[in-house]
């Protein structure tokens, strides 16, 4: 008769050595830490690409908007209450019929933009609002519009945006320092 037995069998055991894990978090870190930068630099360069984009979505819809009602529009960043233009080019802008800047009523407004975080803009002229005629000119309104990352970051390069008396805003190719 053949018996059964119960036999163990020797086989080794599967897994990682604490050597080989603490081998791989030192790897994982060092690659962690040299890649930082890049990726805080993709961050500041995304920002200030959405932020170019909203300005150029404001202007772009002030002048066709001019020009398809043949009327003035105003467009300026809102105050905190919406009521009056403020100087923050960089919070939310607002789009207005005619040439207001003070006492603006919900009905005056036809479109408000959202700010952009994580960027700052300047405006070279200083003003508080650009006005387009009927053509859709911009005439005295023309300037530069400098969009840098709200990082700090010392050597940090922005963008410049220039706005023709023609009412159109184009994306200089040289970069700024910020």
């Amino acid at each position: 008769m053949v018996g059964f037995h119960n036999q163990a069998r020797a086989t080794p055991e599967s897994g990682f050595t604490l050597l080989e894990l603490l081998v791989t978090l030192l790897l994982v870190g060092i690659i962690a830490v040299l890649g930082l930068p890049s990726f805080q630099a993709l961050g500041e360069r995304t920002a200030q690409s959405s932020e170019i984009n909203r300005l150029q979505s404001a202007f772009a819809f002030a002048r066709n908007t001019a020009i398809s009602q043949r009327q003035q529009i105003t467009l300026c960043p809102a105050d905190k209450r919406r009521k009056a233009c403020a100087n923050d080019w960089s919070s939310e802008l607002m789009i207005v019929r005619g040439d207001k800047t003070n006492s603006i009523t919900t009905d005056d407004i036809l479109r408000i933009v959202p700010a952009q975080q994580n960027t700052q803009v300047t405006y070279s002229r200083g003003w508080s609002r650009i006005r387009y005629s009927p053509l859709g000119y911009t005439s005295g309104y023309n300037g530069s519009f400098a969009v840098c990352p709200n990082s700090g970051a010392q050597g940090s390069q922005g963008k410049k945006l220039v706005l023709s008396q023609l009412g159109r805003l184009r994306i200089d190719g040289a970069p700024i320092d910020c």
